[in-house]
């Protein structure tokens, strides 16, 4: 009988223990076969539709390993661990994948399908792996319904979720929108596995009823999965190849596609811009303010550079009494001069004018001279006057 001693590492028991979680989902029963220069860790589900193999290199995860084989057992040396320890010899069953009949492979990052996985509910039974153009690959979890006469057992239940083709690093599927079916269970549980390492997962099959491999090297470890398929098949004659860096010339197409689209979509009509209105400069009046309710505005432009306002608008503007009478309504008044250029004519000039013209035609009771709207001291500050 062969004998095997060996010293499990500190790093060595970190793997095994997560290689032994991850087999532990698969079956009950784990096979452990030794040879002189590695350690082997199989299981066979009790349906024997899924498949898990960890070889471990016994110079990185073994202190100590010793391996004496005698007789037939000169190379190896297996036998079956249970959950209660005790184990008996007997052979280890191997499932055989044949590589010559793939068709088709694929290959993506394991911690992406972490992240996809982690969408979907724990209580999914099958995964739907699937491509329906040449942009998409679609992961489909659903599970059946299941009723007993009138009673529903179970309610159907489908999440789907599309995953850009530039996400795989290669995708190599002999015919369209062939759909492979496998257990969500198993797969999560590989999937979980591989990404501790963080390695990319290889998925290898050809047709639905086939197995499907599933593998990824870590550090001096090879692991190995077969999973049992169903689904159904898609046009025959229709090849699609797409590695990492044709995978994102489609997505540049599309992406300039969409550019020129929008550069070429007809423009809206612009909203005609409101011209504003010509406003010009506010005119300060020199005289206090006085609220009337009669007042109407001043007219937008002054025609007259005057220093008074000329005599075909005096009308509209109400002339400012301050203790006089309303028979006065004809004097003139003082206003902004907006020109900033100083007038020809002065107050003593005015007032001659004035006086000359009422002396004709003015009633007897008019004054004899121009009454100012506001003293001559309050508007030295405008600068319109001299000193």
């Amino acid at each position: 009988m062969a004998v095997v001693k060996f010293t499990i590492s500190e790093e060595g028991v970190s793997v095994l223990r997560d290689a032994l979680s991850c087999l532990g989902k698969f079956s009950d029963e784990v096979s452990l076969e030794a040879k002189r220069d590695q350690l082997a860790l199989t299981a066979l589900n009790s349906t024997k539709t899924a498949y898990a193999s960890f070889a471990f290199t016994t110079a990185r995860f073994f202190s100590v390993y010793q391996y004496e084989g005698v007789g037939q057992h000169r190379e190896r040396f297996f036998c079956k661990l249970y959950n209660k320890l005790p184990f008996e010899a007997s052979p280890p069953v191997r499932a055989k994948f044949d590589r010559g009949q793939v068709t088709n492979h694929w290959s993506i990052s394991s911690r992406t399908l972490r992240q996809l996985m982690d969408h979907f509910s724990p209580g999914t039974e099958y995964l739907d792996i699937h491509s329906d153009d040449d942009q998409f690959v679609n992961f489909t979890c659903f599970t059946e319904k299941v009723a007993h006469g009138d009673e529903v057992l179970k309610k159907p239940l489908h999440t789907s979720i599309a995953v850009e083709r530039d996400e795989f690093e290669c995708f190599e599927v002999e015919e369209e929108k062939l759909h492979i079916v496998i257990s969500v269970k198993d797969f999560r549980a590989i999937v979980q596995h591989a990404s501790i390492f963080g390695d990319d997962i290889s998925a290898s099959y050809s047709l639905p009823s086939q197995p499907m491999q599933l593998k990824y090297d870590g550090a001096e470890m090879k692991c190995e999965f077969l999973l049992m398929t169903v689904g159904e098949r898609g046009a025959p004659g229709q090849k699609t190849k797409m590695g990492r860096a044709n995978a994102k010339v489609p997505r540049q197409q599309l992406e300039a596609g969409a550019s020129r689209a929008t550069s070429h979509a007809p423009t809206p009509a612009r909203q005609p811009l409101q011209q504003p209105a010509a406003q010009s400069n506010p005119m300060p009046s020199l005289r206090p303010s006085i609220s009337r309710p009669s007042q109407r505005p001043p007219p937008a432009t002054l025609q007259d550079e005057s220093l008074f306002v000329p005599q075909e608008n005096e009308d509209q503007w109400e002339p400012v009494h301050l203790g006089e009478d309303e028979d006065e309504e004809d004097n003139a008044r003082l206003e902004w001069d907006a020109s900033g250029i100083p007038s020809n004519m002065n107050m003593r000039s005015m007032i001659a004018n004035q006086t000359t013209s009422t002396a004709t035609n003015a009633a007897p009771e008019l004054p004899s001279q121009f009454e100012p709207s506001q003293r001559l001291s309050d508007v030295r500050k405008f600068g319109l006057f001299g000193e």
